[in-house]
C-alpha cells in the first residue's frame, strides 16, 4: 500500500526552539520579580501592622507603670508622670518578630544595626507634659507620648522603616 500526501512533521524546527527559549528567557525573570515584589509588600504590611500593635502595647505598659502601685513592666522602675525620658535620650526597648519583649536597648541599637539576638523591632519612647491649649494654668494632667517603632532591627538606620506615633494619654486611662 502506498501512502499519498505530504509526510507529517515530527518534532520542532530549530527556529521554533530558539523562539520558545527566547520567550521563556524573557518571561521567567518577570514572574520571579513579581513574586519577590509581592512577598516584599506582604512583609512590609505585616511589619506595619505589628508596629501599630507594638505602639499600643507600649502605651498600655506606660499607663500601667504610672498606676500605683506600679506592676512589673519592661521599663523596670516606675516612670515619672507626665514627663520621662527626654527626646534626646528616649527609653529603648527591643522586641522579637512575634512582638515579645526581649530586653532594654541602648542608643547604639537606635542609631545602627542592633546587636541584640533575635531583635526584629526597636521601640524608642519618651513622654512630655501636655497641656491642652485652652487650659492656660493648672496641673499637668496629660502626657504626650512619642513612640517610634523601627524595623528591621538588624538593618542600618537608613534602611529601616521608622513609624512614629504620638499619643496624648492620661495617667490612668482606658484603652
Amino acid at each position: 500500500m502506498k501512502l499519498t500526501g505530504k509526510p507529517q512533521k515530527r518534532g520542532m524546527t530549530l527556529s521554533e526552539v530558539v523562539i520558545a527559549l527566547g520567550v521563556v528567557a524573557f518571561v521567567v525573570p518577570l514572574i520571579l520579580a513579581a513574586t519577590g515584589s509581592a512577598n516584599s509588600s506582604r512583609l512590609s504590611a505585616e511589619a506595619d501592622t505589628r508596629s501599630s500593635w507594638l505602639a499600643r502595647e507600649v502605651q498600655r505598659e506606660i499607663i500601667s507603670a504610672w498606676s500605683v502601685p506600679a506592676p512589673a513592666s519592661s521599663f523596670g522602675a516606675a516612670l515619672a508622670f507626665p514627663a520621662f525620658a527626654p527626646a534626646t535620650a528616649p527609653e529603648i526597648l527591643a522586641y522579637d518578630s512575634e512582638g515579645n519583649f526581649l530586653v532594654k536597648g541602648s542608643a547604639a541599637d537606635l542609631t545602627g544595626p542592633s546587636k541584640i539576638p533575635n531583635a526584629s523591632y526597636i521601640v524608642a519612647v519618651h513622654g512630655e507634659a501636655h497641656r491642652p491649649p485652652n487650659l492656660a494654668a493648672g496641673p499637668d494632667t496629660l502626657s504626650l507620648l512619642t513612640i517610634r517603632v523601627l524595623h528591621p532591627a538588624k538593618a542600618p538606620a537608613a534602611k529601616r522603616s521608622d513609624l512614629r506615633y504620638q499619643i496624648i494619654s492620661p495617667r490612668q486611662g482606658i484603652l
